[in-house]
């Protein structure tokens, strides 16, 4: 079998090498962090979105783009708010940490103007993430272990990889957005409206309607 002219087993097992490369950006980012938390994101996921088109090739366009993306994606960031608010609302009940680890996931924006925070998540950050986590990773994971299997390790592993955070509530939070973010992909099988999803995601929560 081949993706785009190339072995898809190869390609799949050049995917599953990137792991811990993404793993390590992410150990820098939120664990060592040594200079500004958005340079460093901006330059590491844009990175990895490269290495990502690096091994798959040119992926979003063969997959292709429809103008109902953009409303598909749309609809599911709403979606994927209402759970949230729901689970925050519980979470505010049943966890007594809930509300200070959120509180610190918001200091992140003292740390850029919000203009540049809305470019860099809505050019560089959105798009990468889902370019590698869910069209390099979990792609590989899912040729390598099947749909439902790989998806799950998919969803897992990027909650696991926000442990170098050290916050729980961020922890769970990128496991229930992977998990559901992963499930679109492979349900619809194109990433871009998951890019679009993704955007206005980290845009509502972040600046619009944040959870605090």
């Amino acid at each position: 079998m081949t993706v785009q002219g190339r072995p898809a087993a190869g390609m799949a097992r050049a995917a599953l090498m990137a792991i811990p490369v993404g793993v390590a950006a992410w150990a820098v980012i939120f664990a060592w962090q040594p200079i500004n938390f958005w340079v460093l994101m901006t330059v590491g996921v844009g990175g990895l979105g490269a290495l990502a088109v690096r091994i798959r090739g040119p992926f979003p366009f063969a997959e292709g783009a429809r103008w109902s993306d953009l409303l598909l994606g749309a609809a599911a960031s709403v979606l994927l708010y209402a759970v949230f608010a729901a689970g925050r609302a519980g979470a505010d009940r049943l966890l007594p940490f809930a509300a200070s680890q959120v509180s610190a996931v918001y200091t992140l924006r003292t740390q850029a103007p919000a203009w540049f925070i809305v470019v860099v998540l809505a050019l560089v950050i959105g798009p990468g993430e889902e370019l590698f986590w869910r069209g390099l990773v979990q792609w590989g994971l899912v040729q390598r272990l099947g749909s439902g299997r790989g998806w799950g390790a998919a969803a897992i592993l990027y909650g696991l990889v926000h442990i170098a955070a050290l916050n729980a509530m961020l922890v769970l939070a990128a496991a229930v957005a992977g998990a559901f973010w992963g499930w679109l992909y492979l349900r619809i099988g194109r990433i871009a409206p998951v890019v679009v999803s993704h955007i206005l995601w980290d845009l509502t929560v972040f600046l619009i309607f944040p959870f605090q």
